[in-house]
């Protein structure tokens, strides 16, 4: 009968929590965003690419399209029109995938709160991780809300769904410490 506190099994629930925080790290250090802009929402977010904000040293940062990122940045009002178009966006973002949310209208409507062509809370038709308050955010406001993100799926407080390619939840990060255990035990024997 073995000692359940046993080295084997503490080695193994180290490895599990290395594992975990170990994958958390890497993704909140490379977030790629696309993003929905329309009318004056857009206009402070340009500043946080540019220095001295500058949000790719954090590990952000601009995607081609949406198969290949992880953010979803919703900014400025959201039209019935449109709302299709978004949602289309949001579904073609591969999983796991996170929503980033400024300004206030789509959070109320904004100058369009009675109207009938406007979205008035997002939150009804996406999942929201953050939101970033403001009419206009200011730049520094925008990296926080980007930070907070970060800091969110680091610490898995962010809701997290396995990616489609993976055979069981978790694939990918055992293939990386394998990886990583593999290099280490290289450099062991060459630098003796």
């Amino acid at each position: 009968m073995s000692n359940p506190s046993s080295p084997d099994k503490q080695e193994k629930k180290i490895d599990e929590k290395t594992k975990t925080s170990l994958s958390k790290w890497i993704r909140s250090k490379s977030m790629w965003m696309a993003h929905y802009c329309s009318a004056c929402g857009a206009v402070e977010l340009p500043p946080v690419v540019m220095s001295p904000l500058d949000f790719e040293r954090y590990g952000f940062m601009p995607a081609p399209s949406p198969r290949q990122s992880d953010i979803i940045v919703v900014m400025g009002y959201v039209p019935r029109k449109t709302l299709r178009v978004l949602l289309r966006l949001y579904r073609q973002t591969p999983e796991p995938k996170y929503v980033l949310v400024g300004c206030n209208c789509p959070a109320t409507g904004g100058l369009y709160w009675d109207s009938y062509a406007t979205i008035k809370d997002i939150s009804k038709y996406m999942p929201v991780d953050v939101w970033v308050p403001g009419c206009m955010p200011r730049a520094d406001d925008w990296l926080k809300g980007f930070l907070e993100l970060a800091r969110k799926v680091r610490e898995g407080k962010a809701p997290e769904t396995p990616r489609p390619l993976e055979k069981y939840p978790g694939e990918l990060e055992d293939m990386i410490l394998k990886e990583l255990k593999t290099r280490e035990e290289i450099m062991r024997k060459e630098r003796g």
